[in-house]
């Protein structure tokens, strides 16, 4: 346990997703779940896919197609159902 926590390549990114997850719940605290959970789930694909890019990944694959597909119908089929 001592090596990660003096690891600067593990707490970096680890800091990054605790600030991340601590933004998510008092955003999720403060807002109408009804518009923030659409929104959330939004920006997280669309930060993946940035963070991947960055990171040097092939982001023209059939997971996030499959993800993004996914995502639609079933937004669809709530839009339909009302």
């Amino acid at each position: 346990m001592k090596t990660l926590f003096l690891n600067t390549e593990y707490l970096m990114p680890f800091f990054l997703n605790q600030c991340g997850s601590l933004l998510y719940y008092l955003t999720l605290a403060s807002t109408d779940l009804t518009l923030a959970v659409p929104i959330s789930n939004s920006l997280a694909i669309i930060f993946t896919l940035i963070v991947g890019k960055v990171l040097g990944e092939d982001i023209g694959g059939k997971g996030i197609t499959l993800c993004v597909t996914s995502s639609v119908s079933k937004t669809q089929g709530q839009l339909s159902a009302r």
